[in-house]
């Protein structure tokens, strides 16, 4: 496959589709560099020195949301991806790209192969952490919603959403940097509380604590 190729078709697909009212524009292209990043730094986690399907997992990653916005997005996504894709992959490489994007979202409803978990997992880690952070401020900017409806949000729904999502992650490193992701999360929305109090955060007091 020439991922050069394949990168400049994902940017002329998705770049600057505005894919969600609550997104930013060409937020579904960036997500998917993201995704696949990760999943291939988990295969190098988890299944050390098996990167025979690293490229398989890249394109996948790239494209997993070319659906998004006609749903069932993964659905609709894997019958796009075999068409735009099929003069670029090879038939055996093809058939696992399209089976990723068609899987994505169908966590634990089925046995996937390793390659589909991958990124199943990815895809989780990418909407936690700093990147969930930046996901709430947007919503939260572009519904004119302010500072305590944030918080309220990190108070209620973000802790029922993690409690869900966790237990549809695959791999126990994948669990691993998930939570660290949650708790470096919890621990700026404590701080973002209380500076939204207009407490300050003065170092001599937390080293006597």
């Amino acid at each position: 496959m020439n991922l050069e190729q394949l990168k400049k078709l994902a940017w002329e697909t998705m770049g600057r589709r505005l894919s969600h009212p609550d997104r930013e524009r060409g937020f579904v292209y960036y997500h998917g560099q993201r995704v696949a990043r990760i999943a291939v730094q988990l295969r190098e986690l988890i299944f050390p020195g098996e990167d025979s399907l690293d490229e398989v997992l890249l394109v996948a990653g790239w494209f997993h949301d070319v659906g998004k916005g006609i749903e069932p997005h993964w659905e609709y996504g894997a019958l796009l991806a075999r068409e735009m894709l099929k003069e670029h992959c090879s038939p055996a490489d093809l058939e696992k790209i399209v089976e990723i994007i068609g899987s994505h979202t169908l966590r634990k409803q089925g046995e996937y192969p390793l390659y589909v978990q991958l990124v199943q997992d990815a895809d989780i880690l990418d909407h936690f952490g700093t990147v969930e952070v930046w996901l709430n401020f947007w919503h939260c900017a572009v519904r004119g919603k302010g500072v305590e409806q944030s918080l309220e949000f990190y108070a209620d729904e973000y802790e029922q959403e993690v409690t869900s999502v966790r237990g549809l992650l695959n791999f126990p490193a994948s669990v691993q940097i998930f939570d660290e992701k949650v708790n470096f999360v919890r621990s700026f929305v404590a701080r973002f509380a209380q500076e939204a109090r207009g407490e300050l955060i003065l170092q001599e007091k937390k080293a006597k604590g």
